[in-house]
């Protein structure tokens, strides 16, 4: 099977049966269904919608976020990007949510005499699931790393020589991210139709564990690979084994590119950055296509560490 063809049954075939599967179903179950559906409940049936408006929007989502998932996957793949498994899966899952919940609404609607007397709407948790599956097995079949790079020529280096050990630590730290969460809630609440105080403290509280978790970082270069720690606590943390980096390499970041400050991942480009500010930050070019951007101070010399174990495949400490 070639990558456009995997590329295109996880992005097209699989939420495309879905699609036509449910309108199908739609159809034929016109008889059988009052008009309007209801279409929300709360304790009981609560609101209703024409049938036929109801069963042409769901279809029509569907449609356009499954030409989206396809384009965006095709293009990636001729431009040589990666297609990463969590891409496909998310957006094959939200393709298929639009007619999984047009089931999961007309099957309680059927055969009842008017939507008051409908059935009660739990059954749609057992498609979403549905579609959650279908998100997993399209993950499975259509993620795929970018081809294999050639070097950069600017590949940087801290001339590492035979028998030598070395250990390098970079960090950076945005301490106004602490006093922007902690300070601008409990602002709001001064203002004329704010924020109550016990809710702006509750959102400053919330606001300062958010930047006491994503306000700093800090990453490790040794023999063992690379390990990179947000926050305070040094969670969330991951770490990256020399096998699995290509190259390293210091990219300029700005200071809202890439998503922004904090984890931040980039579905189309496979790039997750761990960012606190903008400049310069170390480049992990992954061997499955992927990037990892960390901004910590003086990148250069971590990257050229890396490079330089990576050439002598060091793996471990004796």
């Amino acid at each position: 099977m070639t990558k456009l063809i995997r590329v295109l049954t996880a992005t097209a075939v699989l939420p495309g049966a879905v699609l036509v599967t449910a309108g199908l179903l739609a159809n034929a179950w016109a008889g059988r269904l009052p008009d309007p559906v209801a279409t929300h409940w709360n304790d009981g049936p609560d609101g209703a919608t024409p049938r036929g408006l109801f069963v042409a929007v769901c279809l029509a989502l569907g449609a356009v976020a499954t030409a989206i998932l396809t384009a965006t996957a095709v293009a990636a793949l001729r431009r040589g990007r990666p297609v990463p498994r969590v891409t496909i899966g998310v957006g094959a899952g939200f393709a298929a949510l639009a007619p999984a919940t047009l089931l999961s609404v007309l099957v309680p609607n059927l055969d009842v005499p008017d939507w008051h007397a409908v059935r009660s709407g739990a059954v749609v948790v057992l498609f979403l699931v549905g579609a959650a599956a279908l998100g997993i097995v399209a993950a499975i079949v259509g993620g795929l790393p970018a081809p294999a790079l050639e070097d950069s020529a600017d590949r940087p280096s801290v001339g590492l020589r035979p028998g030598q050990r070395a250990y390098w630590s970079g960090r950076a730290a945005n301490p106004a991210m602490l006093w922007l969460l902690a300070v601008v809630p409990g602002s709001i609440a001064l203002v004329p139709a704010g924020l109550s105080w016990p809710m702006a403290v509750w959102f400053a509280l919330v606001g300062a564990l958010v930047a006491a978790v994503t306000y700093r970082v800090k990453a490790t270069v040794d023999a063992k690979g690379v390990t990179i720690r947000f926050g305070l606590l040094g969670f969330p943390w991951r770490h990256l084994e020399l096998a699995t980096i290509r190259e390293a390499t210091v990219r300029e970041l700005t200071t809202f590119g890439d998503g922004g400050l904090g984890l931040r991942f980039n579905p189309v480009t496979g790039t997750t950055a761990y960012k606190v500010r903008g400049g310069p930050a170390m480049a992990l070019a992954l061997e499955s296509g992927r990037t990892v951007l960390v901004s910590v101070d003086d990148p250069a010399t971590g990257a050229g560490l890396v490079n330089d174990l990576r050439a002598r495949h060091v793996t471990r400490i004796d």
